[in-house]
């Protein structure tokens, strides 16, 4: 019978997490992930089978903690709505105040590598259908408590909401003009159809 791994893989999988979203795809090295997972080489790869098959654990492991929070927030005492506007403001505090502006893990391997791999590019085709359905279950929730025009596709928001916040993310990685993404983050808002009588934006005022 094969051994079972002597190394606990959601460790590993977040360990080389943080090299992949610090150097990107490219400039990552299976050298690299040695030294991050404290792995050997063929420990490396008999458990992932190649620098791609880390990556791509690593995709999936950061899509489904994205989407278990968007299901939280879908489920907090204080709305649905208001939990998009904390994900926004998050966002937006990290770039400004530098705590995080590498970006998302997954749009970054989108800009870098979508056109060179076939199998990441399919991978992230899915990871964003699965985050643009649980932003839809998000929508749905926060109409059903009077917080968005119940009028609107819950599903067009969500694919709206998808493409804005990656913009955001993108934006966030060279600017960090509080005043200036705190207008883009409203932007999203408003074109979500919010009703703001129901919910006081808590975008962090410009410092």
């Amino acid at each position: 019978m094969p051994r079972a791994p002597a190394f606990d893989r959601s460790i590993v999988i977040d360990q080389a997490q943080r090299v992949f979203w610090a150097r990107g795809y490219g400039q990552t090295s299976v050298c690299d992930l040695v030294k991050a997972t404290g792995l050997k080489p063929g420990s490396l790869y008999a458990a992932f089978g190649s620098k791609k098959g880390v990556f791509l654990e690593v995709l999936d492991a950061y899509n489904r903690g994205f989407i278990e929070k968007l299901d939280g927030l879908a489920r907090q005492p204080s709305g649905a709505l208001a939990g998009l506007v904390d994900i926004l403001d998050d966002i937006v505090d990290d770039a400004v105040t530098g705590r995080d502006r590498r970006g998302c893990l997954a749009v970054n391997a989108l800009l870098e590598m979508s056109q060179h791999d076939a199998e990441i590019e399919s991978r992230l085709k899915l990871h964003s259908e699965r985050t643009r359905r649980a932003f839809s279950a998000l929508i749905s929730a926060a109409q059903a408590q009077g917080d968005v025009d119940p009028e609107r596709n819950a599903d067009d928001i969500a694919a709206f909401l998808v493409n804005s916040i990656w913009g955001l993310r993108v934006m966030c990685r060279s600017e960090s003009n509080r005043h200036t993404l705190n207008a883009i983050a409203a932007g999203i808002l408003a074109g979500i159809g919010n009703r703001q009588a129901k919910i006081r934006v808590k975008l962090s005022p410009a410092r």
